[in-house]
């Protein structure tokens, strides 16, 4: 893959930000959140070519349809053609297994700092679907994460191809 010195910069911010969300998930004292994860990845389908990094912090919520739940707060950034910035807030149900083992899905809002050729609104959905593990008090997890703005729901005018990416997670409970 040919790098260009914006692609450079992306790897470069996205591999900093890494190192410093797993430092502090590894060096912070306890109670400050119920799950703080660092969540990096590339782009898919349309969104090849694109490296990203979210920060979310994931808080219980009381059971809803019969499930765990959680809420999602998260910052996102991503490089590429349509490279963005975005913070978000979703609301998640979760099915654990025996082991650890867990299959999670979370819908919500998001907003992206600027419109692209990928995303024509500021207001996006946010979607999430993730298979995970807890390992004592860390969790792993690898996802798709979706943003749209439902153009062919609600009809929005410009453009959505959406931005899509293909996620591998660490969190650690607090």
């Amino acid at each position: 893959m040919d790098l260009n010195s914006n692609n450079k910069r992306g790897v470069f911010v996205t591999f900093a930000a890494a190192c410093l969300a797993f430092t502090a998930l590894t060096t912070m004292p306890a109670a400050w959140a119920e799950t703080l994860a660092i969540e990096t990845g590339w782009g898919d389908f349309k969104s090849r070519g694109t490296e990203s990094v979210f920060l979310r912090y994931l808080k219980d919520a009381p059971p809803l349809f019969g499930y765990d739940s959680f809420h999602d707060f998260l910052l996102a950034s991503w490089n590429g053609p349509n490279h963005n910035d975005a913070i978000g807030i979703a609301r998640g149900l979760r099915h654990a297994w025996r082991g650890g083992k867990y299959l999670s899905a979370s819908g919500g809002l998001g907003y992206v700092a600027q419109k692209t050729d990928y995303l024509g609104t500021h207001m996006q959905f946010v979607l999430r679907l993730a298979f995970g593990n807890r390992f004592g008090n860390y969790d792993l997890s690898i996802a798709q994460v979706h943003y749209s703005n439902g153009k062919k729901i609600f009809g929005w005018d410009g453009p959505n191809h959406g931005q899509d990416f293909l996620t591998l997670q660490l969190g650690r409970e607090f």
